[in-house]
Protein backbone atom coordinates (compact mmCIF):
# COMPACT_ATOMS: atom_id res chain seq x y z
CA UNK A 1 0.00 0.00 0.00
CA UNK A 2 1.18 3.49 -0.73
CA UNK A 3 1.35 5.67 2.36
CA UNK A 4 -1.11 8.54 2.37
CA UNK A 5 0.69 11.53 0.84
CA UNK A 6 -0.03 13.79 3.79
CA UNK A 7 1.20 11.18 6.24
CA UNK A 8 4.32 10.71 4.14
CA UNK A 9 5.06 14.43 4.40
CA UNK A 10 4.76 14.36 8.17
CA UNK A 11 6.75 11.15 8.49
CA UNK A 12 9.51 12.40 6.23
CA UNK A 13 10.13 15.56 8.22
CA UNK A 14 9.56 14.04 11.66
CA UNK A 15 11.68 10.95 11.09
CA UNK A 16 14.39 13.04 9.46
CA UNK A 17 14.48 15.38 12.44
CA UNK A 18 14.32 12.43 14.82
CA UNK A 19 17.34 10.87 13.15
CA UNK A 20 19.46 13.92 13.93
CA UNK A 21 17.91 14.38 17.35
CA UNK A 22 18.26 10.81 18.55
CA UNK A 23 21.82 10.65 17.34
CA UNK A 24 22.60 13.92 19.06
CA UNK A 25 21.07 12.84 22.35
CA UNK A 26 22.79 9.50 22.08
CA UNK A 27 26.22 10.96 21.51
CA UNK A 28 25.95 13.46 24.33
CA UNK A 29 25.73 10.73 26.94
CA UNK A 30 28.48 8.32 27.88
CA UNK A 31 29.64 5.71 25.43
CA UNK A 32 27.63 3.07 27.25
CA UNK A 33 24.49 5.18 26.95
CA UNK A 34 25.14 5.70 23.27
CA UNK A 35 25.61 1.98 22.78
CA UNK A 36 22.46 1.22 24.79
CA UNK A 37 20.35 3.48 22.59
CA UNK A 38 21.66 2.15 19.30
CA UNK A 39 21.56 -1.45 20.47
CA UNK A 40 17.94 -1.03 21.53
CA UNK A 41 16.90 0.56 18.25
CA UNK A 42 18.66 -2.13 16.24
CA UNK A 43 17.28 -4.95 18.36
CA UNK A 44 13.76 -3.53 18.13
CA UNK A 45 13.94 -3.10 14.38
CA UNK A 46 15.27 -6.62 13.93
CA UNK A 47 12.58 -8.05 16.21
CA UNK A 48 9.75 -6.27 14.37
CA UNK A 49 11.03 -7.54 11.04
CA UNK A 50 11.84 -11.14 11.90
CA UNK A 51 11.81 -12.28 15.54
CA UNK A 52 8.31 -11.55 16.90
CA UNK A 53 5.29 -13.56 15.80
CA UNK A 54 2.89 -10.62 15.99
CA UNK A 55 2.54 -7.18 17.56
CA UNK A 56 0.69 -3.85 17.43
CA UNK A 57 2.28 -0.47 16.66
CA UNK A 58 0.27 2.61 17.63
CA UNK A 59 1.60 5.88 16.21
CA UNK A 60 0.40 9.48 16.44
CA UNK A 61 1.78 12.65 14.86
CA UNK A 62 0.78 16.23 15.61
CA UNK A 63 2.00 19.46 14.02
CA UNK A 64 1.31 22.83 15.65
CA UNK A 65 1.89 26.33 14.33
CA UNK A 66 2.07 28.84 17.21
CA UNK A 67 0.16 26.35 19.42
CA UNK A 68 -2.58 25.89 16.79
CA UNK A 69 -2.92 22.31 15.60
CA UNK A 70 -2.64 22.27 11.81
CA UNK A 71 -2.66 18.51 11.39
CA UNK A 72 -2.91 15.34 13.43
CA UNK A 73 -2.51 11.77 12.28
CA UNK A 74 -2.99 8.48 14.08
CA UNK A 75 -2.05 5.10 12.64
CA UNK A 76 -2.73 1.70 14.19
CA UNK A 77 -0.81 -1.23 12.69
CA UNK A 78 -1.54 -4.85 13.58
CA UNK A 79 1.17 -7.13 12.23
CA UNK A 80 1.38 -10.92 12.10
CA UNK A 81 4.70 -12.12 10.72
CA UNK A 82 3.75 -15.77 11.09
CA UNK A 83 0.84 -15.27 8.66
CA UNK A 84 2.43 -12.52 6.53
CA UNK A 85 -0.60 -10.38 7.31
CA UNK A 86 -1.12 -6.78 8.34
CA UNK A 87 -4.03 -4.46 9.18
CA UNK A 88 -3.66 -0.69 9.18
CA UNK A 89 -6.25 1.84 10.33
CA UNK A 90 -5.41 5.51 10.02
CA UNK A 91 -7.12 8.81 10.74
CA UNK A 92 -5.99 12.19 9.46
CA UNK A 93 -7.37 15.57 10.56
CA UNK A 94 -6.37 18.89 9.05
CA UNK A 95 -7.45 20.73 12.18
CA UNK A 96 -9.66 19.80 15.13
CA UNK A 97 -11.82 22.81 14.29
CA UNK A 98 -12.10 22.14 10.58
CA UNK A 99 -14.23 18.96 10.70
CA UNK A 100 -12.00 17.66 7.94
CA UNK A 101 -11.20 14.16 9.14
CA UNK A 102 -10.39 11.32 6.79
CA UNK A 103 -10.05 7.68 7.65
CA UNK A 104 -8.57 4.76 5.75
CA UNK A 105 -8.27 1.02 6.19
CA UNK A 106 -5.78 -1.36 4.65
CA UNK A 107 -5.27 -5.11 4.92
CA UNK A 108 -2.80 -7.32 3.13
CA UNK A 109 -1.48 -10.86 3.19
CA UNK A 110 0.45 -12.94 0.67
CA UNK A 111 -2.68 -13.54 -1.42
CA UNK A 112 -4.55 -10.25 -1.44
CA UNK A 113 -4.75 -6.63 -0.36
CA UNK A 114 -7.88 -4.72 0.67
CA UNK A 115 -8.11 -0.94 0.89
CA UNK A 116 -10.87 1.51 1.78
CA UNK A 117 -10.98 5.29 2.22
CA UNK A 118 -13.73 7.23 3.97
CA UNK A 119 -14.36 9.32 0.84
CA UNK A 120 -15.10 6.17 -1.24
CA UNK A 121 -18.15 3.89 -1.08
CA UNK A 122 -16.29 0.71 -2.06
CA UNK A 123 -13.43 -1.56 -1.01
CA UNK A 124 -10.57 -2.06 -3.46
CA UNK A 125 -9.45 -5.70 -3.52
CA UNK A 126 -6.30 -6.79 -5.36
CA UNK A 127 -5.57 -10.45 -6.03
CA UNK A 128 -1.86 -11.01 -5.39
CA UNK A 129 -1.70 -14.76 -6.02
CA UNK A 130 1.40 -15.52 -8.07
CA UNK A 131 2.60 -11.93 -7.95
CA UNK A 132 6.32 -11.46 -7.40
CA UNK A 133 5.52 -8.37 -5.31
CA UNK A 134 3.53 -10.43 -2.80
CA UNK A 135 6.44 -12.84 -2.34
CA UNK A 136 9.01 -10.09 -1.86
CA UNK A 137 6.88 -7.73 0.25
CA UNK A 138 7.70 -7.68 3.96
CA UNK A 139 5.39 -6.75 6.82
CA UNK A 140 8.19 -4.66 8.34
CA UNK A 141 11.50 -3.79 6.68
CA UNK A 142 14.51 -3.39 8.96
CA UNK A 143 16.12 -0.04 8.01
CA UNK A 144 19.38 -1.04 9.72
CA UNK A 145 19.82 -3.81 7.16
CA UNK A 146 19.52 -1.52 4.17
CA UNK A 147 22.68 -1.02 2.11
CA UNK A 148 23.09 2.64 3.12
CA UNK A 149 22.43 2.10 6.84
CA UNK A 150 26.08 1.93 7.96
CA UNK A 151 27.01 5.09 6.04
CA UNK A 152 23.99 7.01 7.39
CA UNK A 153 24.93 5.98 10.91
CA UNK A 154 28.48 7.25 10.45
CA UNK A 155 27.25 10.56 9.04
CA UNK A 156 24.81 10.99 11.93
CA UNK A 157 27.56 10.26 14.46
CA UNK A 158 29.81 12.84 12.84
CA UNK A 159 27.17 15.58 13.02
CA UNK A 160 26.99 15.79 16.79
CA UNK A 161 30.35 16.85 18.07
CA UNK A 162 31.37 16.67 21.72
CA UNK A 163 28.09 17.33 23.54
CA UNK A 164 27.83 15.46 26.82
CA UNK A 165 25.56 14.69 29.75
CA UNK A 166 22.22 15.38 28.07
CA UNK A 167 20.80 11.86 28.17
CA UNK A 168 19.78 10.11 31.37
CA UNK A 169 19.56 6.31 31.47
CA UNK A 170 17.43 5.09 34.36
CA UNK A 171 17.72 1.39 35.14
CA UNK A 172 14.66 -0.22 36.74
CA UNK A 173 14.69 -3.16 39.15
CA UNK A 174 12.89 -5.45 36.67
CA UNK A 175 15.65 -4.99 34.10
CA UNK A 176 13.80 -2.43 32.00
CA UNK A 177 15.10 1.11 31.55
CA UNK A 178 14.14 4.61 30.44
CA UNK A 179 16.29 6.77 28.21
CA UNK A 180 15.47 10.47 28.30
CA UNK A 181 17.10 13.69 27.30
CA UNK A 182 16.76 17.15 25.84
CA UNK A 183 18.76 19.69 23.92
CA UNK A 184 18.20 23.44 23.86
CA UNK A 185 19.00 25.75 20.97
CA UNK A 186 22.33 26.70 22.55
CA UNK A 187 23.42 23.03 22.52
CA UNK A 188 22.33 22.14 19.01
CA UNK A 189 25.21 22.18 16.48
CA UNK A 190 25.00 24.58 13.56
CA UNK A 191 25.14 21.74 11.04
CA UNK A 192 21.93 20.24 12.44
CA UNK A 193 20.20 23.62 12.18
CA UNK A 194 21.37 23.95 8.59
CA UNK A 195 20.10 20.48 7.70
CA UNK A 196 16.79 21.03 9.51
CA UNK A 197 16.29 24.30 7.63
CA UNK A 198 17.08 22.68 4.30
CA UNK A 199 14.80 19.71 4.97
CA UNK A 200 11.91 21.90 6.13
CA UNK A 201 12.06 24.12 3.08
CA UNK A 202 12.05 21.09 0.77
CA UNK A 203 9.34 19.10 2.55
CA UNK A 204 6.85 21.86 3.30
CA UNK A 205 6.87 24.00 0.19
CA UNK A 206 3.50 24.25 -1.57
CA UNK A 207 4.08 22.73 -4.99
CA UNK A 208 0.68 23.13 -6.67
CA UNK A 209 -2.96 24.11 -6.02
CA UNK A 210 -3.96 20.45 -5.60
CA UNK A 211 -2.19 20.50 -2.23
CA UNK A 212 -4.34 23.29 -0.82
CA UNK A 213 -5.64 20.99 1.92
CA UNK A 214 -2.26 19.57 2.88
CA UNK A 215 -0.27 20.42 6.04
CA UNK A 216 2.08 22.42 3.87
CA UNK A 217 -0.76 24.73 2.87
CA UNK A 218 -2.15 24.98 6.40
CA UNK A 219 1.22 25.86 7.90
CA UNK A 220 2.76 29.28 7.61
CA UNK A 221 5.41 29.41 4.93
CA UNK A 222 8.49 30.24 6.96
CA UNK A 223 11.42 31.05 4.74
CA UNK A 224 14.17 32.52 6.89
CA UNK A 225 15.90 32.42 10.28
CA UNK A 226 14.95 28.76 10.64
CA UNK A 227 16.55 26.95 13.57
CA UNK A 228 15.79 24.19 16.07
CA UNK A 229 14.80 25.63 19.46
CA UNK A 230 14.45 22.41 21.40
CA UNK A 231 14.61 18.65 21.06
CA UNK A 232 13.47 16.27 23.75
CA UNK A 233 12.40 12.68 24.01
CA UNK A 234 12.00 9.59 26.11
CA UNK A 235 12.18 5.91 25.27
CA UNK A 236 11.06 3.00 27.44
CA UNK A 237 12.94 -0.26 26.88
CA UNK A 238 11.86 -3.61 28.32
CA UNK A 239 14.23 -6.06 29.97
CA UNK A 240 14.87 -7.81 26.64
CA UNK A 241 16.04 -4.56 25.00
CA UNK A 242 12.85 -3.93 23.00
CA UNK A 243 11.77 -0.28 22.74
CA UNK A 244 8.06 -0.10 23.62
CA UNK A 245 7.31 3.59 24.05
CA UNK A 246 8.95 6.50 22.26
CA UNK A 247 7.90 10.11 22.76
CA UNK A 248 9.61 12.80 20.73
CA UNK A 249 9.08 16.56 20.54
CA UNK A 250 10.90 18.95 18.23
CA UNK A 251 10.39 22.72 18.20
CA UNK A 252 11.40 24.77 15.18
CA UNK A 253 11.47 28.55 14.93
CA UNK A 254 11.39 30.69 11.82
CA UNK A 255 9.95 33.75 10.14
CA UNK A 256 7.60 34.08 7.19
CA UNK A 257 8.16 36.47 4.29
CA UNK A 258 6.40 39.25 6.22
CA UNK A 259 8.84 38.86 9.11
CA UNK A 260 6.35 37.34 11.56
CA UNK A 261 7.82 34.70 13.86
CA UNK A 262 6.36 31.21 14.00
CA UNK A 263 7.00 28.40 16.45
CA UNK A 264 6.38 25.00 14.87
CA UNK A 265 6.02 22.00 17.16
CA UNK A 266 6.30 18.39 15.98
CA UNK A 267 5.13 15.69 18.37
CA UNK A 268 5.44 11.96 17.78
CA UNK A 269 4.38 9.06 19.97
CA UNK A 270 5.06 5.41 19.08
CA UNK A 271 3.95 2.43 21.17
CA UNK A 272 4.68 -1.25 20.60
CA UNK A 273 2.04 -3.35 22.40
CA UNK A 274 0.30 -6.74 22.42
CA UNK A 275 3.52 -8.55 21.59
CA UNK A 276 2.73 -12.12 20.48
CA UNK A 277 -0.93 -11.55 21.37
CA UNK A 278 -2.11 -9.47 18.40
CA UNK A 279 -4.78 -10.89 16.10
CA UNK A 280 -4.91 -9.82 12.45
CA UNK A 281 -8.25 -10.60 10.78
CA UNK A 282 -9.20 -10.40 7.13
CA UNK A 283 -12.32 -8.22 6.83
CA UNK A 284 -15.68 -9.69 5.83
CA UNK A 285 -16.78 -7.94 2.64
CA UNK A 286 -19.90 -9.99 1.98
CA UNK A 287 -22.19 -6.96 2.42
CA UNK A 288 -19.77 -4.39 0.97
CA UNK A 289 -19.35 -2.92 -2.49
CA UNK A 290 -16.13 -4.32 -3.94
CA UNK A 291 -13.91 -3.53 -6.92
CA UNK A 292 -11.52 -6.37 -7.73
CA UNK A 293 -8.39 -6.40 -9.84
CA UNK A 294 -5.51 -8.79 -10.42
CA UNK A 295 -1.97 -7.64 -9.64
CA UNK A 296 0.10 -7.82 -12.79
CA UNK A 297 3.53 -9.35 -12.34
CA UNK A 298 5.75 -7.65 -14.91
CA UNK A 299 8.37 -10.37 -14.49
CA UNK A 300 6.03 -13.19 -15.46
CA UNK A 301 3.93 -13.92 -18.56
CA UNK A 302 0.45 -14.59 -17.23
CA UNK A 303 -1.23 -14.90 -20.66
CA UNK A 304 1.50 -16.64 -22.68
CA UNK A 305 -0.71 -17.98 -25.49
CA UNK A 306 -1.78 -14.45 -26.38
CA UNK A 307 1.76 -13.84 -27.69
CA UNK A 308 1.55 -16.54 -30.37
CA UNK A 309 1.62 -14.78 -33.73
CA UNK A 310 3.71 -12.58 -36.01
CA UNK A 311 5.78 -9.49 -35.16
CA UNK A 312 7.55 -7.15 -37.55
CA UNK A 313 10.31 -4.58 -37.66
CA UNK A 314 11.00 -2.42 -40.70
CA UNK A 315 14.18 -2.75 -42.78
CA UNK A 316 15.30 0.68 -43.93
CA UNK A 317 18.06 2.19 -46.08
CA UNK A 318 19.18 5.78 -46.60
CA UNK A 319 18.76 6.85 -50.23
CA UNK A 320 18.87 10.33 -51.78
CA UNK A 321 18.96 11.89 -48.32
CA UNK A 322 15.78 10.03 -47.36
CA UNK A 323 14.94 6.92 -45.35
CA UNK A 324 13.35 4.31 -47.55
CA UNK A 325 11.63 1.14 -46.36
CA UNK A 326 12.87 -1.88 -48.33
CA UNK A 327 11.24 -4.70 -46.40
CA UNK A 328 10.43 -6.21 -43.06
CA UNK A 329 12.05 -8.61 -40.64
CA UNK A 330 9.32 -10.90 -39.29
CA UNK A 331 9.47 -12.97 -36.10
CA UNK A 332 6.77 -15.61 -35.69
CA UNK A 333 6.14 -17.13 -32.26
CA UNK A 334 4.67 -20.60 -32.81
CA UNK A 335 4.64 -21.87 -29.23
CA UNK A 336 5.15 -20.26 -25.82
CA UNK A 337 4.64 -21.21 -22.18
CA UNK A 338 6.14 -20.21 -18.84
CA UNK A 339 9.37 -22.09 -19.57
CA UNK A 340 10.18 -21.62 -23.25
CA UNK A 341 9.37 -19.89 -26.53
CA UNK A 342 9.69 -21.29 -30.08
CA UNK A 343 9.38 -19.75 -33.53
CA UNK A 344 11.20 -18.51 -36.61
CA UNK A 345 12.66 -15.38 -38.10
CA UNK A 346 12.80 -14.38 -41.77
CA UNK A 347 12.99 -11.30 -43.96
CA UNK A 348 10.63 -10.13 -46.71
CA UNK A 349 11.76 -7.51 -49.24
CA UNK A 350 9.82 -5.09 -51.36
CA UNK A 351 10.06 -5.66 -55.12
CA UNK A 352 13.24 -4.11 -56.45
CA UNK A 353 15.21 -4.61 -53.23
CA UNK A 354 15.54 -8.41 -53.27
CA UNK A 355 19.32 -8.14 -53.64
CA UNK A 356 19.55 -7.10 -50.01
CA UNK A 357 18.21 -10.48 -48.88
CA UNK A 358 20.49 -12.83 -46.92
CA UNK A 359 19.74 -16.42 -45.91
CA UNK A 360 21.73 -15.79 -42.72
CA UNK A 361 18.70 -13.99 -41.32
CA UNK A 362 16.22 -16.84 -41.92
CA UNK A 363 16.25 -19.37 -39.06
CA UNK A 364 14.25 -21.20 -36.39
CA UNK A 365 14.75 -20.58 -32.67
CA UNK A 366 13.95 -22.38 -29.42
CA UNK A 367 14.66 -20.33 -26.28
CA UNK A 368 14.46 -21.02 -22.56
CA UNK A 369 13.18 -18.25 -20.28
CA UNK A 370 15.46 -16.94 -17.56
CA UNK A 371 14.38 -18.20 -14.13
CA UNK A 372 14.57 -14.69 -12.67
CA UNK A 373 12.67 -12.62 -15.23
CA UNK A 374 10.50 -15.38 -16.78
CA UNK A 375 10.12 -13.34 -19.97
CA UNK A 376 13.68 -13.03 -21.26
CA UNK A 377 14.88 -16.05 -23.28
CA UNK A 378 18.17 -16.81 -25.03
CA UNK A 379 18.70 -19.26 -27.88
CA UNK A 380 21.35 -20.60 -30.27
CA UNK A 381 20.99 -21.37 -33.97
CA UNK A 382 23.28 -22.35 -36.84
CA UNK A 383 23.28 -19.92 -39.76
CA UNK A 384 23.78 -20.76 -43.45
CA UNK A 385 27.56 -20.42 -43.03
CA UNK A 386 27.61 -23.15 -40.39
CA UNK A 387 28.35 -20.71 -37.59
CA UNK A 388 26.62 -20.97 -34.19
CA UNK A 389 24.97 -17.66 -33.31
CA UNK A 390 23.32 -16.60 -30.04
CA UNK A 391 20.15 -14.53 -29.88
CA UNK A 392 17.65 -13.15 -27.36
CA UNK A 393 13.92 -12.60 -27.27
CA UNK A 394 12.21 -10.44 -24.63
CA UNK A 395 8.43 -10.45 -24.13
CA UNK A 396 7.04 -7.03 -23.28
CA UNK A 397 4.17 -7.84 -20.89
CA UNK A 398 2.94 -4.24 -20.82
CA UNK A 399 2.15 -4.23 -24.55
CA UNK A 400 1.72 -6.53 -27.54
CA UNK A 401 5.34 -6.30 -28.63
CA UNK A 402 8.68 -8.09 -28.30
CA UNK A 403 12.37 -7.27 -28.42
CA UNK A 404 14.43 -9.57 -30.66
CA UNK A 405 18.16 -9.34 -31.32
CA UNK A 406 21.16 -11.34 -32.48
CA UNK A 407 24.47 -11.04 -30.59
CA UNK A 408 27.08 -9.04 -32.48
CA UNK A 409 24.68 -8.05 -35.23
CA UNK A 410 24.57 -4.45 -36.27
CA UNK A 411 23.09 -2.81 -39.33
CA UNK A 412 23.59 -5.18 -42.28
CA UNK A 413 25.72 -3.09 -44.60
CA UNK A 414 23.52 -0.17 -45.56
CA UNK A 415 20.39 -1.67 -43.98
CA UNK A 416 19.10 0.02 -40.86
CA UNK A 417 16.92 -1.94 -38.43
CA UNK A 418 16.03 -2.00 -34.73
CA UNK A 419 15.26 -4.72 -32.23
CA UNK A 420 11.69 -3.65 -31.42
CA UNK A 421 9.01 -5.75 -33.09
CA UNK A 422 5.31 -4.81 -33.13
CA UNK A 423 2.50 -7.32 -33.33
CA UNK A 424 1.00 -7.88 -36.79
CA UNK A 425 -2.80 -8.07 -36.85
CA UNK A 426 -4.99 -9.35 -39.67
Amino acid sequence: MKINKKLAIILSFTVGTLMFASTAMAEVTSKSGYDQLKDSLKYTSDSLSSKLSNYTIDMSFVIKDNNTVVSSTSVLNKCDLSKDAKEQTSKYTNSPNANDTRESYYYNDKNSSIAHNSDEDFYRVIDLKGSKDSKDKKIFTDPFKEKQAADIEKISDALVGNLKDSVVVTQNTDGSKKLSGSLTEAQIPAIINALASFQFKNQFRIYNPDEASSPRAKMSKITKDIFVKEIKGTMDVNKDGLAQNLLFTGILSGKDEQGSEHILTFEMLIKVTNINSTTVSKPDLSDKKVETQVQRDDNKISNAKAYIGKYKSNLVIEKDNKFVKIGERIVTITNIDEDSVMGNCHEEYIKGYESYSSSKNDFNFDGKFDKQSHRDASFNYTNSSGKTVKGHIFINTSSSSINFNIDGQRSNGSILFNNNFDRMFD
